[in-house]
């Protein structure tokens, strides 16, 4: 029985192995490429700036941010209330500004806002600032669709 298992397992990697199409094996090498920190993907391969894939994750070493990006203006919250979409909370305001540029550079708008828990400052990197939770919640998932991230509503009054 074991046997017949490995058998399906191997038959079944090979048919998605060949199955795939040439534009598939493209895609999934650009992606590789981003995920080991490669170049990054070019905007003709998607129609908007908000569709183009960002860079891949930098180290969470606040000192490994480069001068450059640990300078980059912070954008303000959006006036008025509304919904919005978290994507990070970190102890280093540093990281938050790169994850800031991070997301700004993949075509977004972020902003950060801060909030004291226990004595700790956290940075919290926000996204929109959506009149309906179903907006918020297409942002949400095309995030986490993209980027493998973990992500949240919150509403800002």
């Amino acid at each position: 029985m074991k046997r017949y298992w490995l058998v399906l397992v191997v038959f079944l990697s090979l048919a998605l192995l060949v199955g795939c199409s040439e534009d598939s094996k493209k895609e999934a090498a650009k992606l590789e490429q981003e995920m080991m920190g490669g170049s990054q993907a070019s905007d003709s391969v998607l129609a908007s700036p908000k569709d183009t894939f960002g860079q891949a994750s930098k180290p969470l070493d606040a000192a490994a941010v480069p001068v450059e990006e640990r300078d980059y203006d912070i954008p303000s919250q959006p006036a008025g209330s509304g919904y919005t979409v978290q994507v990070a909370s970190c102890e280093s305001k540093e990281f938050a500004r790169h994850l800031i540029k991070t997301y700004t550079d993949r075509g977004y708008e972020p902003y950060m806002t801060q909030v004291e828990v226990g004595g700790q400052t956290y940075y919290r990197i926000r996204i929109g600032n959506f009149s309906s939770k179903g907006e918020a919640d297409r942002l949400k998932a095309e995030l986490i669709d993209r980027y493998s991230i973990s992500a949240w509503i919150d509403y800002n009054q």
